[in-house]
């Protein structure tokens, strides 16, 4: 099967992009099991295992040129995107959109959508098993079973959609030393919330160390004795959780969106419905073995896994279209 990625943004990324990372995953499964990939992106993407195609973006939402559109017509079994933007033009293959967030509007376009979580299925109303859990290639991060005396936050820092205030709550109550690190990029959340409350609550034990990537987010998350991630949304996925999983950290979270369906409580971490019961999780946190998060990935969590169902995805579209 010939499978084309279109995506606007340069890939592969070196420090952060949760949606650019997982393409080449997928890219990288769907090659190992004998899948021809053709990458078509910004100049300068060089995405292994597959051959790259440059096009202009000047646009997000505009079509492709001419000619790669006579490309894919003559070539492709069938193009996938991986973005919000790109999909509203028919290129004469089949098609499908992976959604990873929370858009408006997409259900008027001719398209096959694929979610990553049952949670975000749900939540649009779209049939039973159209969605795929995102895997990872856990050679990418680092194991650790003898964790350091911290807790990690890693995520945007604010308190509405990822819940930092609970995550310093439950560090106050239990007294233990909590590592904040991630984006503070809303102006009002900076000229609010920040300024009126979290920077007040940072000492010795509470720190903030901004936005990591590479080598370091690795190091912080494989010694970390937990992830406390306190999403306060219909979270679709957060794929820092199995990133977590993978260094052999558990998580502390909440019921919220897919979490139920990534941590099991009491044997990868624990599931909360408010900051005491995570207080309560953070003294508990010793009973998880870091092996069982391991064995997540490798049970659920994987590229491999993932590609495998993309594969299965694919083949169902094309038979639909036969």
């Amino acid at each position: 099967m010939h499978i084309v990625f279109y995506y606007h943004k340069k890939l592969p990324v070196k420090e952060y992009g949760g949606i650019e990372r997982i393409v080449v995953w997928l890219i990288k499964g769907l090659c190992e099991i004998g899948h021809t990939v053709t990458f078509i992106g910004p100049q300068g993407s060089a995405v292994p295992y597959c051959r790259n195609i440059f096009a202009q973006f000047a646009d997000v939402n505009a079509p492709l040129p001419e000619q790669l559109k006579d490309l894919i017509q003559q070539d492709a079994d069938i193009i996938h995107f991986n973005t919000d933007s790109l999909f509203a033009h028919d290129y004469g293959v089949p098609s499908l959109v992976t959604m990873y967030g929370a858009i408006k509007g997409f259900k008027g376009l001719n398209r096959r959508y694929c979610f990553v979580s049952e949670a975000q299925r749900r939540y649009w109303g779209y049939p039973e098993n159209s969605f795929i859990h995102i895997g990872l290639d856990p050679d990418e991060y680092i194991y650790k079973e003898q964790k350091d005396d911290y807790f990690l936050f890693l995520s945007r820092v604010d308190w509405d959609v990822k819940g930092v205030d609970w995550a310093v709550e439950a560090a106050e109550k239990t007294g233990v030393r909590l590592i904040i690190a991630g984006n503070v990029h809303r102006k009002k959340f900076v000229n609010s919330y920040w300024r009126g409350y979290l920077k007040k609550k940072l000492s010795d034990r509470i720190t903030y160390i901004g936005p990591v990537g590479g080598e370091l987010k690795a190091m912080l998350l494989a010694k970390a004795k937990a992830l406390i991630f306190p999403t306060q949304w219909c979270e679709p996925f957060g794929i820092v959780t199995i990133e977590a999983f993978a260094s052999g950290t558990p998580v502390i979270t909440t019921h919220n969106g897919a979490m139920p369906e990534i941590v099991e409580h009491g044997k990868t971490g624990f599931l909360c419905k408010d900051v005491d019961e995570m207080a309560e999780a953070i003294k508990k946190i010793g009973s998880i073995n870091p092996l069982d998060c391991l064995k997540r990935i490798e049970e659920r969590f994987n590229y491999r896994r993932m590609a495998l169902e993309y594969e299965a995805l694919y083949k169902d579209i094309l038979m639909g279209c036969r």
